[in-house]
């Protein structure tokens, strides 16, 4: 309704008019629009230019956390304080000047309490006709949950990648060591903190050390020592199954301490690795500010600690398979190296016996060429000659005989010296060739030592080689020095090279430690060494002796000197006028004249047989006082067979019997001796020595009993 009044020109009022204008469909449009702008369910607003709000809805009142609408119209700075960023809404009022309206602005918004809110924003430019701008409309959509749910799919899926790639970092084919350090790198990574490490109990499960370290400033973290734990805290740990520690509440050593000060760490944690019902180390995260670990975080801190756990568990068994496969290795490796040994042991067996035939002879001869004056002086001086190298290498073929011979250990009286020489012998080619020089400084008169001669030649071989291999290693010529002496009640045998020496002291008679290339050394020489030194009472020591190189020292306990009450006697024995008939058997023709020509020179009547076969025929229908036969005849009847046949028939000759033999110390002649008693003659031999047993058996009487 609207009311005019009407005038005429000098003033006077002359009525009213009334004018009456129908808004019913204007005030239920206002009423529409009141009732859509109060029960949006996003918050709507109008604000001016200046930072002021003119009018909202109830959602937005909400939205912003003010008590009332008074409360909200009167904030006069909306960029300073509903905005997080206020240069959000200079952004914003700049977009609205340039479009006109605005969608889906994403701003933080400042609700009174200080929450923060994530929203978007959808508004409008109300200008005048001026085109200024007089008010900005638009509404707000709350989707803080939405942001928040994306940020834990976000956070979630880089987790779920982030464990994923650990998985394959821990599944490629490393070193534990390795292994463990890239895996740490992403862990450390994941969980946002400074430093990590991880720690291997060793010795026991006592011994912490450190396998892995990432993110480390003080050179005393980086040389982190293994530390010895607290039994009791171990103990407590085992005992509880404790799964995540706090470093502030543990009786660590002082270490930990130090290095928490060091680093400048504000907080710790400790997460251990177990293997079933053992822990195995244990996973350490340090943050140099305040931080707390969320149980969702936690839970993923010991899901990650499980499945390095695992690995290590899954390495350590592998290493342990690899130790055992490697054992099996060189277990095989040394049983085909012993049935080789076996080999060549029967073919020197073999060799020696051809050899020893020749080597009699040319002995032998050479002694009666000069015994009986048959040459001049010259030519005696080249007989002397051809008797030393003829010795030389009877020397050489005893040596190979013992080192292949297999047989019991016995112990027995042993001049230290002679085992010594006895090993340098089956070198010497070898070391003269390549330029080594042997040092000889064997003590004079040393007591005798209870052992196995032939073992400790293995013991004794082994460390020359070694020495060898040593000096060979540095240069193409060199020294090695064989001492022997007395120390105390103590035989010392040590030998000395030029070589580099020995990296580990204390690991060379560790089974299969070798630090020789794949396929030179087994690893088995020395601890088999220090098992035989110790099956005799002895001791066996290896050091680096500077300037020079390696040193392997040997010590054994001497034998008692033995003292027999009393004087010793020298029994003058009158030389008897022996004679007799002699029956000497052997398939070597030299050999068998060289016997003859020795028992003939001393007045006794020979005959020969160049078989078993046909000694038989001639002792069954000759007379004869003893039997000299080889061992080792080729045919149906060798030296053992023939003695079984002279016990059988002709009994009253089973006590005259001597054998010839090349290896008398082999198990099977060792034992044909001993059942028989019959005495036996190592080829190649003196010409004294053999006739020496000859008459020791012609003296016996006749009626010496016979052993069954």
């Amino acid at each position: 309704v609207s009311n005019s009044d009407f005038h005429d020109p000098a003033g006077h009022r002359l009525g009213v008019v009334h004018v009456l204008k129908d808004i019913s469909d204007r005030q239920q449009a206002e009423d529409k629009y009141r009732t859509l702008f109060t029960n949006m369910q996003e918050g709507v607003f109008i604000s001016s230019p200046e930072g002021r709000f003119l009018d909202f809805n109830d959602t937005f009142l909400r939205m912003s956390g003010y008590g009332s609408r008074e409360e909200l119209l009167a904030v006069d700075d909306i960029a300073g304080k509903v905005y997080v960023s206020p240069s959000d809404r200079a952004r914003l009022q700049r977009l609205l000047r340039e479009h006109g309206a605005v969608n889906d602005f994403e701003f933080q918004m400042r609700r009174k309490d200080g929450e923060i809110l994530t929203v978007l924003e959808s508004s409008v430019a109300t200008r005048d006709k001026s085109g200024k701008i007089v008010a900005i409309q638009g509404f707000v959509l709350d989707i803080t949950e939405r942001k928040n749910a994306e940020h834990e799919i976000r956070r979630r899926n880089r987790e779920l990648m982030i464990l994923n790639s650990i998985g394959q970092t821990l599944n490629q084919p490393l070193e534990l060591e390795d292994l463990l350090s890239r895996a740490l790198r992403q862990v450390v990574d994941l969980f946002d903190t400074e430093i990590g490490s991880i720690f291997l109990l060793e010795g026991e499960g006592v011994v912490l050390r450190r396998a892995a370290a990432t993110g480390l400033r003080s050179e005393y973290a980086r040389s982190f020592p293994p530390t010895e734990m607290p039994a009791d805290l171990i103990e407590h740990i085992r005992a509880v199954h404790a799964t995540v520690l706090s470093v502030a509440g543990l009786p660590l050593p002082p270490v930990f301490n130090d290095l928490q000060l060091k680093e400048g760490l504000e907080e710790s944690s400790v997460v251990l690795l177990w293997s079933k019902d053992s822990p195995i180390g244990c996973l350490f995260l340090g943050s140099r500010k305040a931080r707390d670990f969320s149980s969702a975080e936690m839970n993923l801190l010991i899901s990650v600690s499980n499945q390095i756990a695992a690995t290590i568990e899954k390495m350590l068994l592998l290493n342990e398979t690899r130790h055992a496969y490697e054992n099996l290795s060189h277990t095989q490796e040394q049983l085909l190296q012993s049935e080789k040994m076996a080999a060549i042991g029967q073919l020197i067996s073999g060799v020696a016996h051809e050899l020893n035939n020749p080597l009699t002879a040319i002995l032998g001869f050479a002694q009666l060429l000069t015994t009986n004056g048959l040459v001049n002086e010259r030519g005696a001086e080249y007989v002397e000659k051809l008797h030393k190298q003829a010795r030389r290498t009877h020397r050489i073929v005893n040596n190979l005989l013992s080192f292949a011979r297999q047989q019991k250990p016995e112990r027995l009286p042993v001049r230290i010296n002679q085992v010594v020489e006895d090993t340098l012998a089956l070198r010497e080619y070898d070391l003269r060739v390549n330029n080594i020089i042997v040092h000889r400084e064997l003590g004079p008169n040393l007591p005798l030592i209870g052992a196995d001669a032939h073992q400790l030649q293995q013991v004794f071989l082994n460390i020359l080689n070694n020495a060898v291999d040593a000096v060979l290693e540095r240069s193409d010529r060199g020294e090695i020095w064989a001492r022997t002496a007395q120390e105390d009640d103590q035989i010392i045998v040590e030998f000395m090279d030029s070589g580099p020496g020995i990296q580990d002291t204390h690991r060379v008679f560790d089974p299969f430690y070798t630090t020789k290339p794949v396929g030179k050394g087994t690893g088995l020489g020395l601890s088999i060494c220090y098992g035989i030194i110790s099956e005799h009472g002895g001791e066996i020591s290896v050091r680096n002796a500077p300037p020079h190189g390696a040193s392997v020292k040997v010590a054994f306990s001497a034998l008692p000197t033995r003292d027999s009450g009393g004087r010793e006697r020298e029994e003058k024995v009158e030389e008897l006028v022996l004679g007799g008939r002699v029956l000497v058997v052997d398939d070597e023709e030299a050999v068998l004249e060289l016997e003859r020509e020795i028992l003939v020179g001393r007045r006794l009547s020979v005959i020969t047989a160049r078989s078993g076969r046909e000694a038989v025929d001639l002792l069954e229908r000759e007379r004869v006082d003893l039997v000299v036969t080889d061992l080792k005849m080729p045919g149906e009847v060798t030296g053992r067979t023939l003695y079984e046949w002279i016990r059988a028939h002709r009994p009253e000759l089973a006590h005259r019997v001597v054998f010839m033999m090349s290896d008398a110390n082999s198990h099977e002649s060792a034992d044909l001796l001993e059942r028989t008693g019959c005495p036996n003659i190592q080829k190649p031999f003196e010409v004294e020595s053999f006739w020496q047993v000859i008459r020791g058996v012609l003296r016996q009487p006749e009626s010496a009993a016979i052993k069954p």
